[in-house]
């Protein structure tokens, strides 16, 4: 089964269950559009594999992530294993930039945006950030997408997570048989995947969050006859 056949299911699952959500975001909404965005390697290859990445845009990847930016200090199953085992969450060392994306248009329109990560597919608002200041996301649904952050990284135990500028340009320079030294200048970028350790929901959410993954693990990856259920551990545990 391809990866990314199992990655494009999950990403089809999340933008049907988006659809009732009232939200306030619109074509041309790029507020929240910043290099701020985190992502694993089979992400990576998807965008690369979209054809929708030209030689300009590259160039922009590769020059932003010369520059400052974030860089996230564990990956999204490292910290749930951590509060699993109730041992203290390490500090964001950092510092969080809010430069804008460098594949945004003129236009704040995004060039990848059918193969966008699921960072950019997770950020949304109910309210129009540009008159309140910030996004409002339901609780509900800041739960659902952390348990899908876990399960992409899950699915990609044999990649790394990072910023979407390291891990770009991670990936591309593997493909040009650059990929040592380019894993070089990556050290302490890009961490290495970890495998689901639990899903962490709040108490007055388990029941709801129980229904999501029913639904969730039924759908079907492309003419594989696998599920979503089938990349999951059989006894995926819930932390409240």
């Amino acid at each position: 089964m391809d990866p990314i056949n199992a990655l494009e299911a999950i990403y089809d699952f999340f933008d049907q269950f988006l659809k009732g959500t009232p939200l306030a975001c619109k074509k041309g909404c790029s507020i929240c559009c910043t290099t701020n965005v985190s992502m694993t390697t089979l992400e990576a290859q998807h965008i690369i594999a979209s054809g929708l990445l030209n030689d300009d845009l590259i160039s922009r990847i590769k020059e932003a992530a010369s520059r400052p930016h974030f860089v996230p200090s564990t990956t999204i199953n490292t910290s749930a294993a951590m509060c699993l085992s109730e041992n203290e969450m390490p500090e964001e060392s950092s510092p969080i930039t809010f430069d804008p994306c460098p594949l945004l248009t003129s236009q704040g329109l995004c060039p990848i945006y059918e193969a966008r990560p699921f960072s950019c597919r997770a950020m949304s608002s109910e309210t129009l950030c540009t008159q309140g200041g910030e996004a409002y996301m339901a609780p509900f649904l800041v739960t659902v997408n952390l348990a899908l952050y876990q399960i992409l990284e899950h699915i990609d135990q044999a990649g790394w997570y990072g910023n979407m500028l390291d891990v770009l340009t991670l990936v591309l320079d593997d493909e040009h048989e650059d990929r040592g030294k380019t894993a070089v200048a990556m050290k302490g970028k890009v961490k290495t995947n970890r495998p689901l350790p639990c899903f962490i929901v709040p108490p007055d959410e388990v029941m709801r969050f129980k229904s999501f993954m029913r639904r969730l693990s039924k759908k079907q990856i492309g003419g594989s006859g696998k599920t979503v259920g089938h990349l999951l551990p059989d006894d995926w545990k819930i932390l409240t």
